[in-house]
């Protein structure tokens, strides 16, 4: 068996950093933040994902509401109560961040509801108004994964002016606010879905990053010796058992890898809560 060379870029690690400072700081503002998630359906990773919001608002001091509707609690929720419950969470001066957990079931249209919530309550920075913005190079609110990515990268140290960046994705949402950061990064970027000729496209990468929900579809083969390999996914493959978008062998040829779990998952979850802090902060000086 061939040995692992690729150094594991820690998220759990630098995560806990950042909530460590702003726990510190939450106790300064006059109220603890407030932080709604709404979940709809019963998707298995958005359930974690929200568990672990959960579990690290508590930690830090943030007030957290979570909305569980269309799977087995409010099993027959409408759209029209969807958008009726971000109206009454947009209203609520106590409520500094919203989010929509994503994927939510088809029957709904994910943009109408993303597009309901307040601009200055968007924290997971979809909303078009904050897409806008970052498109413009204006201020306003910066999507988590987003950040969570560069810090990974940053954590590298490695130079990535000139860099190949290939970004392998189903969903548009991530698409064009994601390559306009990696071309201010210096980066040449390509943003391709799967298909018969991805290993073509993923081999060319210097910076590999995945976010597409289909378990160790990369495999070693199909990645660049040396790269560096965001693995966004987060899969069940049994009862509290996960595994990333991206074979574990991966580690044999990359330069350097997130792991699933404890990459690019829990810094994701510390920067929403950044992003959620930095809203009450503005809204109560």
């Amino acid at each position: 068996m061939s040995k692992q060379i690729a150094k594991k870029i820690d998220g759990k690690l630098i995560a806990e950093k950042i909530l460590l400072d702003l726990k510190a700081k939450i106790t300064k503002l006059k109220r603890p933040p407030g932080l709604a998630v709404i979940l709809i359906g019963n998707d298995s990773a958005s359930q974690l994902y929200v568990r672990n919001k959960k579990k690290a608002s508590q930690k830090i001091g943030i007030e957290f509401h979570d909305y569980l509707c269309g799977g087995k609690c409010y099993p027959h929720i409408t759209e029209n109560e969807i958008l009726q419950m971000i109206d009454f969470l947009n209203a609520d001066q106590t409520v500094d961040g919203i989010i929509v957990q994503l994927p939510i079931p088809k029957k709904f249209d994910s943009q109408k509801i993303i597009n309901r919530i307040s601009p200055q309550k968007d924290v997971d920075g979809f909303h078009p108004q904050n897409k806008k913005n970052f498109l413009a190079s204006k201020p306003g609110i910066i999507p988590p994964l987003m950040q969570a990515i560069n810090e990974a990268l940053i954590f590298t140290g490695e130079n990535l002016k000139g860099k190949e960046a290939v970004i392998v994705v189903n969903n548009p949402i991530y698409s064009e606010t994601r390559k306009k950061e990696f071309t201010d990064l210096g980066l040449k970027v390509k943003i391709t879905k799967p298909g018969p000729n991805l290993a073509n496209e993923t081999r060319k990468a210097d910076v590999l990053v995945v976010i597409l929900g289909q378990k160790n579809l990369i495999k070693k083969s199909m990645v660049k010796p040396g790269a560096i390999v965001i693995d966004v996914g987060t899969n069940l493959i049994s009862k509290n058992n996960w595994t990333g978008d991206v074979d574990p062998k991966v580690a044999q040829v990359a330069g350097w890898l997130t792991p699933v779990p404890g990459g690019i998952g829990p810094m994701t979850v510390a920067f929403l809560l950044k992003n959620t802090y930095e809203q009450a902060k503005n809204k109560l000086q």
